[in-house]
Protein backbone atom coordinates (compact mmCIF):
# COMPACT_ATOMS: atom_id res chain seq x y z
CA UNK A 1 0.00 0.00 0.00
CA UNK A 2 1.55 3.43 -1.11
CA UNK A 3 2.02 5.75 2.11
CA UNK A 4 0.20 8.51 2.36
CA UNK A 5 1.75 12.15 1.71
CA UNK A 6 2.51 14.66 4.77
CA UNK A 7 -0.43 16.80 5.60
CA UNK A 8 -2.73 14.66 4.34
CA UNK A 9 -4.43 14.45 7.90
CA UNK A 10 -4.00 10.87 8.66
CA UNK A 11 -1.06 8.77 10.35
CA UNK A 12 1.22 7.03 7.14
CA UNK A 13 1.16 3.70 6.92
CA UNK A 14 4.64 2.28 6.38
CA UNK A 15 5.14 -0.04 3.09
CA UNK A 16 6.25 -2.53 4.38
CA UNK A 17 6.36 -3.88 8.56
CA UNK A 18 10.80 -3.35 9.67
CA UNK A 19 12.27 -5.41 12.20
CA UNK A 20 12.50 -3.20 15.34
CA UNK A 21 15.66 -2.68 17.64
CA UNK A 22 15.49 -4.30 21.28
CA UNK A 23 16.83 -1.14 22.29
CA UNK A 24 13.98 1.31 23.30
CA UNK A 25 13.12 3.08 20.80
CA UNK A 26 11.53 7.25 21.20
CA UNK A 27 8.91 8.31 18.95
CA UNK A 28 9.17 12.14 17.97
CA UNK A 29 5.91 13.89 19.16
CA UNK A 30 3.89 14.31 16.23
CA UNK A 31 3.22 17.61 14.76
CA UNK A 32 0.16 19.20 15.08
CA UNK A 33 -1.87 19.09 11.56
CA UNK A 34 -1.87 22.83 9.90
CA UNK A 35 -5.47 23.82 8.96
CA UNK A 36 -5.12 24.73 5.23
CA UNK A 37 -7.35 26.73 3.80
CA UNK A 38 -10.47 26.03 1.56
CA UNK A 39 -9.60 26.46 -1.79
CA UNK A 40 -11.50 29.37 -3.46
CA UNK A 41 -13.75 29.19 -6.27
CA UNK A 42 -12.30 31.51 -9.28
CA UNK A 43 -14.59 32.10 -12.13
CA UNK A 44 -12.07 31.51 -15.07
CA UNK A 45 -11.76 34.04 -17.60
CA UNK A 46 -13.26 34.03 -21.24
CA UNK A 47 -10.84 31.90 -23.54
CA UNK A 48 -10.83 33.22 -26.47
CA UNK A 49 -8.16 31.12 -28.23
CA UNK A 50 -11.42 29.21 -29.49
CA UNK A 51 -12.54 32.23 -31.35
CA UNK A 52 -9.31 33.01 -32.52
CA UNK A 53 -8.59 29.27 -33.71
CA UNK A 54 -11.88 29.61 -35.24
CA UNK A 55 -11.05 33.02 -37.00
CA UNK A 56 -8.00 31.56 -38.44
CA UNK A 57 -9.93 28.43 -39.96
CA UNK A 58 -12.26 30.76 -41.62
CA UNK A 59 -9.29 32.73 -42.92
CA UNK A 60 -8.07 29.60 -44.64
CA UNK A 61 -8.53 29.43 -48.55
CA UNK A 62 -8.91 25.56 -49.82
CA UNK A 63 -9.54 27.59 -53.47
CA UNK A 64 -7.04 27.20 -56.30
CA UNK A 65 -6.60 30.69 -57.46
CA UNK A 66 -8.15 31.83 -60.71
CA UNK A 67 -7.43 35.23 -60.81
CA UNK A 68 -3.65 37.49 -61.07
CA UNK A 69 -2.76 38.60 -57.87
CA UNK A 70 0.59 41.24 -57.23
CA UNK A 71 1.30 44.35 -59.26
CA UNK A 72 5.00 42.80 -61.17
CA UNK A 73 2.75 40.26 -63.39
CA UNK A 74 -0.22 37.61 -63.41
CA UNK A 75 1.09 35.24 -60.45
CA UNK A 76 -1.36 33.48 -58.38
CA UNK A 77 -1.17 34.56 -54.42
CA UNK A 78 1.90 33.84 -52.92
CA UNK A 79 0.38 32.19 -49.85
CA UNK A 80 -1.01 29.80 -52.26
CA UNK A 81 2.52 29.47 -54.09
CA UNK A 82 4.03 28.46 -50.59
CA UNK A 83 1.81 25.68 -49.20
CA UNK A 84 1.45 24.66 -53.18
CA UNK A 85 5.07 23.54 -53.50
CA UNK A 86 5.75 22.47 -49.94
CA UNK A 87 3.57 19.33 -51.15
CA UNK A 88 2.49 17.17 -54.23
CA UNK A 89 -0.59 18.33 -55.98
CA UNK A 90 -1.38 16.23 -59.30
CA UNK A 91 -5.17 17.13 -59.81
CA UNK A 92 -4.10 20.85 -58.69
CA UNK A 93 -1.42 21.22 -61.43
CA UNK A 94 -4.28 20.52 -64.44
CA UNK A 95 -6.30 22.89 -63.19
CA UNK A 96 -3.21 25.41 -63.54
CA UNK A 97 -2.54 24.32 -66.77
CA UNK A 98 -6.34 25.00 -68.54
CA UNK A 99 -6.44 26.74 -71.21
CA UNK A 100 -8.82 29.02 -69.24
CA UNK A 101 -6.77 29.99 -66.09
CA UNK A 102 -5.06 33.24 -66.86
CA UNK A 103 -1.36 32.09 -65.45
CA UNK A 104 1.54 32.67 -68.00
CA UNK A 105 3.09 29.88 -69.60
CA UNK A 106 7.02 29.28 -70.46
CA UNK A 107 9.04 26.46 -72.48
CA UNK A 108 12.23 25.32 -71.43
CA UNK A 109 15.11 25.92 -73.63
CA UNK A 110 18.07 24.01 -72.27
CA UNK A 111 18.46 20.32 -72.61
CA UNK A 112 18.63 19.44 -69.01
CA UNK A 113 18.03 21.51 -65.62
CA UNK A 114 18.24 19.67 -62.29
CA UNK A 115 14.51 20.51 -60.47
CA UNK A 116 15.64 22.05 -56.90
CA UNK A 117 12.46 23.09 -55.03
CA UNK A 118 13.78 25.71 -52.45
CA UNK A 119 10.32 25.58 -50.57
CA UNK A 120 11.78 22.12 -49.21
CA UNK A 121 8.48 20.20 -51.25
CA UNK A 122 9.10 17.21 -52.74
CA UNK A 123 10.88 17.40 -56.66
CA UNK A 124 10.01 15.18 -59.12
CA UNK A 125 12.47 12.57 -60.36
CA UNK A 126 12.33 13.74 -64.11
CA UNK A 127 15.13 16.00 -65.09
CA UNK A 128 13.23 19.34 -66.65
CA UNK A 129 14.30 18.98 -70.42
CA UNK A 130 13.79 20.96 -73.51
CA UNK A 131 10.60 21.60 -74.73
CA UNK A 132 8.62 20.85 -71.31
CA UNK A 133 5.93 23.14 -70.43
CA UNK A 134 5.68 25.23 -66.43
CA UNK A 135 3.45 27.64 -65.32
CA UNK A 136 4.57 30.68 -63.29
CA UNK A 137 4.08 30.80 -59.66
CA UNK A 138 6.16 33.93 -58.38
CA UNK A 139 9.33 36.08 -59.85
CA UNK A 140 12.32 35.67 -57.51
CA UNK A 141 14.93 38.62 -58.20
CA UNK A 142 16.41 41.95 -56.44
CA UNK A 143 13.33 44.17 -54.70
CA UNK A 144 11.48 40.81 -53.90
CA UNK A 145 11.88 40.88 -50.60
CA UNK A 146 12.46 37.51 -48.76
CA UNK A 147 12.87 35.66 -52.09
CA UNK A 148 15.91 33.01 -51.98
CA UNK A 149 18.30 33.63 -54.56
CA UNK A 150 19.54 30.09 -55.61
CA UNK A 151 21.03 30.92 -58.88
CA UNK A 152 20.98 34.26 -60.28
CA UNK A 153 19.64 37.71 -60.31
CA UNK A 154 16.48 36.23 -61.68
CA UNK A 155 14.35 33.03 -60.83
CA UNK A 156 11.07 31.76 -61.11
CA UNK A 157 8.98 29.37 -58.94
CA UNK A 158 7.59 27.00 -61.60
CA UNK A 159 4.81 24.39 -61.33
CA UNK A 160 5.27 21.23 -63.38
CA UNK A 161 2.57 18.89 -64.80
CA UNK A 162 2.94 16.33 -62.47
CA UNK A 163 2.40 18.64 -59.48
CA UNK A 164 6.10 19.39 -58.25
CA UNK A 165 7.49 22.89 -58.33
CA UNK A 166 11.21 23.85 -59.01
CA UNK A 167 13.45 27.22 -59.02
CA UNK A 168 14.61 27.63 -62.36
CA UNK A 169 16.67 31.12 -63.75
CA UNK A 170 14.70 32.68 -65.53
CA UNK A 171 16.75 32.91 -68.76
CA UNK A 172 16.74 29.07 -69.06
CA UNK A 173 12.92 29.69 -70.12
CA UNK A 174 11.65 31.38 -73.76
CA UNK A 175 7.56 32.62 -74.22
CA UNK A 176 7.10 30.32 -77.20
CA UNK A 177 6.59 26.68 -77.88
CA UNK A 178 10.16 25.68 -80.01
CA UNK A 179 8.53 22.28 -81.27
CA UNK A 180 6.95 19.22 -79.29
CA UNK A 181 5.77 19.92 -75.66
CA UNK A 182 7.21 17.27 -73.53
CA UNK A 183 6.03 16.75 -69.36
CA UNK A 184 7.29 14.82 -66.74
CA UNK A 185 5.12 11.90 -66.20
CA UNK A 186 1.80 12.45 -64.91
CA UNK A 187 0.52 9.25 -62.11
CA UNK A 188 -2.53 8.56 -63.28
CA UNK A 189 -3.57 6.35 -59.57
CA UNK A 190 -2.39 9.91 -57.98
CA UNK A 191 -5.26 12.13 -59.67
CA UNK A 192 -8.66 13.15 -57.64
CA UNK A 193 -11.24 9.97 -58.95
CA UNK A 194 -13.49 13.10 -59.88
CA UNK A 195 -10.30 14.64 -62.14
CA UNK A 196 -10.10 10.91 -63.37
CA UNK A 197 -13.58 10.71 -64.58
CA UNK A 198 -13.62 14.27 -66.37
CA UNK A 199 -9.95 12.91 -68.39
CA UNK A 200 -12.16 9.72 -69.32
CA UNK A 201 -14.55 11.61 -71.26
CA UNK A 202 -12.04 12.90 -73.78
CA UNK A 203 -11.59 9.02 -75.99
CA UNK A 204 -7.65 9.37 -76.40
CA UNK A 205 -7.35 9.85 -72.70
CA UNK A 206 -9.68 6.91 -72.17
CA UNK A 207 -7.99 4.69 -74.38
CA UNK A 208 -4.22 5.80 -73.54
CA UNK A 209 -5.55 5.26 -69.73
CA UNK A 210 -6.71 1.54 -70.55
CA UNK A 211 -3.17 1.12 -72.51
CA UNK A 212 -1.30 2.09 -69.50
CA UNK A 213 -3.41 0.23 -66.95
CA UNK A 214 -2.64 -3.16 -69.03
CA UNK A 215 1.38 -2.27 -69.36
CA UNK A 216 1.86 -1.07 -65.82
CA UNK A 217 0.05 -4.10 -64.13
CA UNK A 218 3.17 -5.30 -62.77
CA UNK A 219 4.78 -1.70 -62.24
CA UNK A 220 5.32 0.89 -59.43
CA UNK A 221 5.34 4.27 -60.44
CA UNK A 222 9.07 4.46 -59.33
CA UNK A 223 9.99 1.12 -60.85
CA UNK A 224 8.73 0.65 -64.01
CA UNK A 225 9.59 -1.89 -66.97
CA UNK A 226 10.60 -0.23 -70.00
CA UNK A 227 6.95 -0.86 -71.28
CA UNK A 228 5.07 0.75 -68.85
CA UNK A 229 7.42 3.38 -68.98
CA UNK A 230 6.12 4.09 -72.18
CA UNK A 231 3.03 3.57 -71.63
CA UNK A 232 2.91 6.68 -69.31
CA UNK A 233 4.82 8.81 -71.48
CA UNK A 234 1.77 8.11 -73.90
CA UNK A 235 -0.79 8.87 -71.47
CA UNK A 236 0.91 12.28 -70.20
CA UNK A 237 1.53 13.67 -73.45
CA UNK A 238 -2.50 12.71 -74.25
CA UNK A 239 -3.42 14.48 -71.36
CA UNK A 240 -1.54 17.28 -71.62
CA UNK A 241 -3.07 17.50 -75.86
CA UNK A 242 -6.15 17.24 -73.90
CA UNK A 243 -5.88 20.35 -71.56
CA UNK A 244 -4.10 22.30 -73.57
CA UNK A 245 -6.99 22.08 -76.13
CA UNK A 246 -9.50 22.94 -73.90
CA UNK A 247 -10.69 19.87 -72.03
CA UNK A 248 -12.86 21.02 -69.10
CA UNK A 249 -12.24 18.86 -65.87
CA UNK A 250 -13.87 19.13 -62.29
CA UNK A 251 -12.17 21.23 -59.82
CA UNK A 252 -9.74 19.68 -58.43
CA UNK A 253 -10.66 17.86 -54.45
CA UNK A 254 -6.91 17.54 -52.93
CA UNK A 255 -6.33 21.32 -53.05
CA UNK A 256 -3.12 22.65 -50.02
CA UNK A 257 -4.80 24.87 -47.32
CA UNK A 258 -3.29 28.17 -47.91
CA UNK A 259 -3.84 31.95 -46.30
CA UNK A 260 -3.34 34.61 -48.30
CA UNK A 261 -0.08 36.63 -47.96
CA UNK A 262 -1.04 40.28 -50.02
CA UNK A 263 -1.62 41.85 -46.97
CA UNK A 264 1.90 41.14 -45.53
CA UNK A 265 3.13 41.53 -48.70
CA UNK A 266 1.85 45.28 -49.17
CA UNK A 267 3.36 46.60 -45.69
Amino acid sequence: MTACLAGCGGQAVPEAAQPVSPAKVFAAPKPAPIPVAAPVAVEPAPDDSASVASAEDESLNREVPVACSGSDGCFPDPGFTERLCRGKFPSVSLAMFAKTAPWKHLFVQAVSIEPINVLGGPRSESMMGFGEEVVVLRRRGPGSGKGVQISGPTDLDVLRWDGTCATIREELFVTYNQGVVTAPHIVWKYLDDSIQEGLRRNAAVDHAQAAERKSCRDSSPTKRTPECDRAMKKLTDTIVIAVRSGLAVPAPETTPEWRSALPTASR
